[in-house]
């Protein structure tokens, strides 16, 4: 007799909600992607016990007649396609109907469904897979569904769901995906019989993301313009620079309405930025792109949740041409001109002392005043000065609140930028010593050093071989006047021998030109106005003024509703 037997209908239906309903904000998804399928304009969930007690749909779609309601709870029954090619080009949230039958075969499930119209609604109920109840009910026009006791029937399922507080923090972190895609739809979400939050519909996706996530994260963002290349279109909110999270747990991407995970989009986002964000932290984003639906497919995973694309290089490309025009825009100073704070002062002097001079180095603790080839430009600052505090940080006040500026991520990316142009044009100010000094150095610095000497040269180093690992320093870069030769030489040298040996080419440079600019910046500072709002002043005049070349921020704001809450007001 053969081995190979047929699974029972209630083994196959627990089999498969294992892949549909991993915990409850699986189950979450599924109904909520359901009732915007039935054209739902209003969707209220609820949950209790970290949704391992109780999961609660209620929306005003469509509904459904009494055979339809029975219909929905058999394996594969579906009223979003009918042949092969509707699967290719999908355009529902849901489509296998895999997701009811695998819920009410895992938990005690009561459906109560009702058409616009009819006189009398449906209910339903289910345990473990098992009918145990149809009858009429005098519902409102719309669908309510209720999943209770999850995995009831599975303990050994049940025992690995995590604590109520965690899966609290999924189902919450879900909703706001699926509001976060669908504004047009008014969304409430309860806990334990409080209410978290309530979104109305709007047309705008700002105001959904105000309303979910807090104004202050929203003045943390910058908007995409939307565009158009390729048949793909995109258009949202990224962070501003030095704004970020070492995970991507704030990375929102809504591809035709459908919240998914797609490496494609991440990659080239992170990119964008350069450094605009520190290594290994990840820029917040509501990024909605859409295409047409033959450019992917969306049936590759049990939950849905990853994307196939077809073209992944053209929407690698659409999204860091997306991202990088939003940061683009900050490489001009964005405030507000007013000159009431500020009374325009002269152009300074001219002086010998080249302009890399202009930030002293960071033994010196003094802010420094700005000396440039031509003035700098000068803006209409809408802050004023407060003081400093510290000795690191300079404090404004500013319509919107209180204003931080770091006065050593300010002066690395002044100098960044000062260096980045005049390295690259070939004219980097190089500060000749009174007596050339030789040094010895370790094997491997002397490697790294011998193959360098054009990024070292072009950012001012005049360094030439003098024997084995000895070498002759002839000049530094004048931002590093003062300090000792040979261990500015090595300072460079120990940052970035780890990232591998430069060579030649505009990265390179780059990188040389990160590193020097990080040992040049100031490490404090006595505060004094007239300096301070000098070096404010030339920090706005910057390409990318929010965030130093490492990609942390040069200043923060903290807005008044946000200093009235640390109060208590």
């Amino acid at each position: 007799m053969g081995k190979i037997r047929l699974l029972a209908d209630e083994i196959a239906s627990q089999v498969a909600a294992g892949e549909v309903v991993e915990r409850p904000a699986s189950v979450v998804k599924e109904l909520v992607e359901n009732s915007v399928d039935a054209g739902a304009r209003r969707i209220s969930v609820e949950f209790a016990r970290g949704g391992a007690r109780l999961v609660r749909v209620v929306d005003d779609g469509c509904g459904m007649d009494r055979e339809d309601a029975l219909m929905s709870l058999e394996r594969h029954a579906t009223s979003k396609i009918r042949t092969a090619q509707d699967l290719a080009a999908v355009a529902t949230m849901g489509f296998r109907g895999e997701a009811l039958p695998s819920i009410a075969s895992v938990s005690r499930f009561t459906m109560r469904t009702r058409q616009a119209g009819a006189d009398s609604g449906t209910e339903v109920r289910v345990a473990g897979g098992r009918l145990e109840g149809v009858e009429e009910s005098g519902c409102a026009p719309g669908t309510e569904i209720e999943v209770e006791s999850i995995f009831f029937n599975l303990p050994a399922r049940k025992k690995f769901l995590r604590g109520e507080e965690t899966e609290s923090a999924r189902i919450v972190h879900q909703m706001q995906s699926l509001a976060l895609a669908h504004p047009g739809v008014s969304m409430t979400l309860a806990r334990d019989g409080r209410r978290l939050w309530q979104a109305p519909s709007t047309d705008d996706p700002g105001v959904r993301i105000r309303d979910l996530l807090g104004a202050d994260f929203f003045a943390r963002l910058l908007a995409v313009d939307e565009v158009e290349a390729n048949g793909i279109r995109i258009g949202g909110f990224i962070s501003k620079p030095g704004e970020g999270r070492p995970d991507r747990e704030l990375q929102f991407v809504v591809l035709n309405g459908r919240v998914v995970h797609c490496p494609a989009v991440f990659q080239p986002l992170r990119e964008a930025y350069a450094e605009g964000l520190p290594k290994g932290r990840n820029p917040l984003a509501v990024l909605r792109i859409e295409m047409d639906p033959l450019a992917f497919d969306c049936n590759v995973h049990p939950a849905k949740r990853e994307v196939r694309l077809h073209r992944p290089d053209l929407v690698r490309q659409a999204v860091y041409a997306a991202a990088r025009g939003a940061l683009e825009k900050l490489r001009k100073p964005a405030v507000p001109v007013r000159r009431v704070e500020v009374e325009r002062e002269s152009p300074p002097a001219p002086t010998p002392q080249p302009a890399a001079m202009a930030l002293a180095p960071a033994a010196q603790r003094e802010i420094p005043v700005v000396v440039a080839p031509q003035p700098a430009q000068e803006n209409g600052i809408d802050f004023r000065m407060v003081g400093g505090l510290g000795g690191k940080w300079i404090l404004m006040e500013g319509d919107d609140g209180l204003v931080i500026v770091d006065v050593r991520a300010a002066s690395e990316r002044i100098l960044f930028e000062r260096l980045r142009r005049e390295s690259a044009s070939g004219s980097a100010p190089s500060q000749r010593l009174l007596l050339p000094e030789v040094v010895e150095l370790a094997a491997k610095d002397a490697v790294w050093i011998s193959e360098n000497l054009e990024p070292l040269r072009a950012a001012g180093f005049v360094v030439e071989p003098f024997g084995g690992t000895s070498f002759k320093i002839e000049a530094l870069p004048a931002c590093l006047a003062g300090r000792g030769a040979a261990g500015a030489l090595l300072d460079v040298c120990e940052t970035l021998r780890a990232t591998g040996l430069l060579g030649a080419g505009q990265p390179a440079l780059d990188a040389l030109v990160r590193s020097v600019s990080r040992i040049a910046a100031l490490n404090g500072f006595d505060y004094e106005e007239g300096a301070a709002r000098r070096l404010v002043r030339e920090l706005l005049a910057c390409e990318l003024p929010y965030a130093c070349p490492q990609g942390r921020p040069t200043m923060i704001q903290w807005s008044r509703p946000e200093l009235d809450r640390k109060f208590g007001r």
